[in-house]
């Protein structure tokens, strides 16, 4: 676990970043593959915390690997889970998430990579959504964070936003492997989609994003991702 900013946490646990957020009660971006919830408990320990004080745990998408160890941490906490409505049927396991569309001939072969993955390897128990969005809601947890619907990298893929923090949750939206970049296009159900969703996140009064792969940007992210989508546009 490594604090990035004050009352926010990363933790590095396997594929992706699982954020905690801190205040009175306690908060939870994305839950990291199955098997993963033991890091986000011993992680609170270490706080000095209790899992009984985590009430929200927020997913950016419904991938495997940002929503793995939800069930178990639902489990052990009782939090209210967070996501987009269009992705409930896949948090639930009444769609596999690797059927969601990938781009090009590499998401093809990526697809094949996760139907054996979540065939043979890795299993996620269904989950319950109790606060379905669509985008535009406020949630009642870490002073109050907005949901913003930046479909594209997942159909129902949302971002979560502090606009007094200045702090942006991109999940998938935007990565930050190797600095702030775009969703990789075999990644995405929809490229074109996504490129729109990272123009309408343009738009935020931004200082700080915390990407769900690579590194977190703290330190001014609003005029980086102008430059980003300027260099895009001038290809």
């Amino acid at each position: 676990m490594e604090k990035i900013l004050e009352n926010v946490y990363l933790i590095r646990a396997g594929r992706s970043n699982i954020y905690l957020l801190v205040d009175e009660r306690l908060s939870l971006i994305d839950t990291g593959l199955p098997g993963e919830e033991e890091s986000v408990l011993r992680s609170i320990q270490e706080l000095g915390r209790s899992p009984n004080e985590l009430t929200h745990i927020l997913i950016t998408h419904a991938h495997m690997d940002h929503m793995g160890s939800l069930a178990a941490l639902k489990k052990a906490s009782g939090a209210k889970v967070v996501a987009s409505n269009i992705e409930v049927d896949y948090i639930q396991r009444v769609r596999k998430t690797w059927t969601m569309g990938r781009e090009g001939f590499g998401g093809k072969l990526f697809k094949a990579a996760l139907f054996f993955m979540e065939t043979f390897v890795f299993k996620y128990e269904p989950t319950g959504v109790d606060i379905p969005c669509h985008g535009g809601e406020t949630i009642d947890c870490f002073g109050g964070i907005q949901v913003i619907a930046t479909p594209g990298h997942s159909p129902g893929s949302v971002s979560y936003y502090h606009q007094q923090k200045k702090i942006l949750f991109t999940g998938d939206a935007l990565s930050g492997i190797s600095g702030l970049r775009l969703p990789p296009r075999m990644g995405c159900a929809d490229y074109g989609e996504a490129l729109r969703s990272v123009k309408k996140l343009s738009a935020l009064d931004l200082e700080f994003c915390l990407f769900g792969h690579g590194e977190p940007l703290t330190d001014g992210a609003f005029l980086k991702l102008k430059k980003l989508l300027q260099d895009v546009g001038e290809k």
